[in-house]
């Protein structure tokens, strides 16, 4: 609700979404402070699925698969899961949805993506050039969001705070 008041000065005519609860319900409030904004929910922004270690704490995995836990840890850009995947497997998926985005987007306005932590540093990294092997430790706070600007002769990049004080 505090993003529903934050954004709503600014038009948004469409925000993305995966196809997971949680991010259209963080959605949903922002489009209501909205005129005419559609929610599209993408497959290609679901979190990592995590296979085997579906519904586990990273402490419950240590515990119960420590080589899966010691494989993580040695690549985590590389690393995927049993019967799941991992960043370097979700990488084309996230492009595609980028795609989609920019082709359901008139390219002179404001788009919204409501993420997952990994889907999120995906799409980051394209913006911040940064090594395959440091996207799983791209900053993902919860009390901010990443401002990105796009036009033909620069990209503008911060991560901005948001609060709303009721009064």
């Amino acid at each position: 609700h505090a993003l529903g008041e934050y954004f709503s000065t600014q038009r948004i005519p469409i925000i993305f979404t995966s196809n997971h609860k949680r991010t259209v319900q963080t959605a949903a409030p922002i489009a209501e402070k909205q005129e005419h904004c559609s929610i599209i929910a993408l497959s290609e922004f679901n979190e990592i699925h995590a296979g085997i270690c579906e519904g586990l704490t990273y402490q419950e995995i240590r515990q119960q698969m420590p080589e899966v836990a010691r494989a993580r840890n040695r690549s985590k850009y590389n690393y995927v899961y049993p019967e799941g995947e991992g960043y370097v497997s979700m990488e084309q998926r996230i492009h595609r949805g980028l795609k989609k985005v920019f082709y359901l987007n008139n390219y002179d306005q404001n788009i919204m993506v409501v993420g997952h932590r990994a889907v999120n540093r995906m799409i980051l990294s394209d913006f911040l050039f940064r090594q395959k092997a440091d996207v799983p430790y791209i900053y993902m706070p919860q009390d901010r969001y990443y401002h990105i600007q796009i036009d033909p002769h620069k990209k503008i990049f911060e991560l901005k705070p948001y609060t709303f004080l009721a009064g």
